[in-house]
């Protein structure tokens, strides 16, 4: 969510963010820029510090949606389910 960022430098942030990411995965992350007050209302946004995620399948469709707060101990799970959509 990068609506807030000042435009003079949301470049350097959004580049940034994807030297953080591998390469081969950055397909898969998109930087939102715009309507962060209507996506904040799609998840029920409530707690800034919980996770909120959604995936969606190919066709653009909610596969999952979750918000609570994730353990180190979630991620082997939330990473199998992402690989599972992903194929």
């Amino acid at each position: 969510m990068l609506e807030d960022v000042p435009r003079l430098i949301r470049g350097m942030v959004i580049s940034g963010i994807k030297k953080g990411v591998p390469e081969n995965e950055r397909d898969h992350f998109v930087p939102v820029l715009q309507d962060e007050a209507a996506l904040k209302k799609a998840v029920n946004y409530s707690a800034p510090d919980d996770a909120y995620l959604v995936i969606l399948n190919r066709k653009g469709e909610v596969a999952q949606q979750m918000h609570e707060p994730l353990l180190d101990s979630d991620y082997p799970r939330l990473r199998q389910e992402l690989e599972s959509l992903l194929k």
